[in-house]
């Protein structure tokens, strides 16, 4: 299960990307060279959340687990419920620093607001989203065990076409997602198919996988354009939803291409290490990357073309470090 951990630490690389190139694609005019540059490394790594998804889904719902329900609701807890209650906490703290910083101060009804939309951090939405898959993947083991291969793949298509169809609509009606606890019903197909895509032995042909890599890359990055230049950006984004007719045959292309793949990145031990600290990763970054935003060394500060990849870079580096900290800390480790 080697790729699984490439997995991690390369969609962690995506995440840290994804948000260093949105400044571009959200700041600099539509159109223009700089944003170009800022949506072709965007459209690049849309793969990573539902890679993510995936990499869950290919873990929790191995059958051969029997651990019972207090267990494995035990072990999340820990897991999962203690650092999102911890940086939801920290994240608040953060609002409310940056507010004094720039003379905008935070109300206490925008905070609570934020908490109950599932946002109080633009990031944090993916803790609030998978709480939901972890609460029910006992049940989803149960239907794993009980149905055949076939009926799982005849699920997941159900499942992923009607999602599609739900983000679409979405998106070109301009409205925003509805209440965070009905988010994780988006992303149960992709969660099914982490599980069948490590089990089949068959695959795809290599050129195949890249094909499809690389027309839904094409197609992301001018599709945003086109319709954004139409209709408008927020529109546009319908592209980079993680379920669009594109973004959904891209994150299969990648998750093939893991798996053709299994030998560690590096040594065993330190590809081990280094995906065990990906969600401190990914919680710790966005403050990284806004301090250096507000030192002036931000990837805006520089060609875009060189700036996005040295900053992604540079964040996750920083982001590392500091997780690898905390996690020698006692009674902060359980938070990352």
């Amino acid at each position: 299960m080697v790729w699984l951990d490439n997995a991690r630490i390369l969609a962690i690389l995506a995440v840290v990307m994804l948000h260093v190139a949105a400044d571009f694609v959200f700041d600099a005019q539509l159109g223009s060279i700089s944003w170009w540059i800022g949506n072709v490394y965007d459209s690049a790594v849309r793969w990573c959340v539902p890679v993510f998804v995936m990499i869950s889904g290919a873990l929790l719902l191995d059958p051969s687990k029997t651990e019972s329900l207090q267990d494995f609701y035990k072990k999340r807890v820990s897991r999962l419920l203690i650092p999102l209650v911890f940086w939801t906490v920290v994240y608040l703290g953060w609002q409310v620093v940056k507010g004094v910083v720039k003379n905008q101060p935070e109300s206490v009804s925008s905070l609570l607001l934020s908490v109950l939309n599932g946002t109080p951090y633009y990031h944090m939405w993916f803790l609030y989203m998978i709480v939901g898959l972890y609460l029910f993947t006992p049940f989803f083991r149960m239907v794993v065990m009980q149905a055949s291969e076939n009926a799982l793949w005849v699920l997941v298509v159900a499942g992923m076409s009607i999602a599609a169809i739900n983000s679409g609509v979405e998106k070109l009606n301009g409205q925003d997602a509805g209440l965070f606890i009905n988010w994780f019903l988006l992303y149960v197909p992709y969660f099914f198919l982490g599980y069948l895509l490590r089990q089949t032995e068959r695959y795809p042909p290599f050129r195949m996988i890249v094909g499809v890599f690389v027309t839904t890359f094409v197609v992301t990055s001018l599709g945003f354009f086109l319709l954004a230049s139409a209709s408008s950006v927020k529109i546009g984004l319908y592209f980079y939803d993680y379920l669009s007719l594109t973004v959904i045959p891209m994150s299969i292309s990648v998750m093939f291409m893991f798996k053709r793949k299994n030998r560690p990145l590096w040594t065993t031990d330190v590809t081990k290490a280094l995906a065990s600290l990906t969600l401190g990763v990914y919680l710790i970054h966005p403050m990284v990357l806004e301090i250096l935003n507000f030192a002036g060394i931000g990837a805006m500060s520089f060609t875009p073309l060189i700036s996005i990849p040295v900053i992604t870079f540079v964040v996750y580096l920083g982001s590392l470090v500091a997780a690898w900290c905390l996690s020698r800390i006692p009674l902060l480790k359980r938070c990352i």
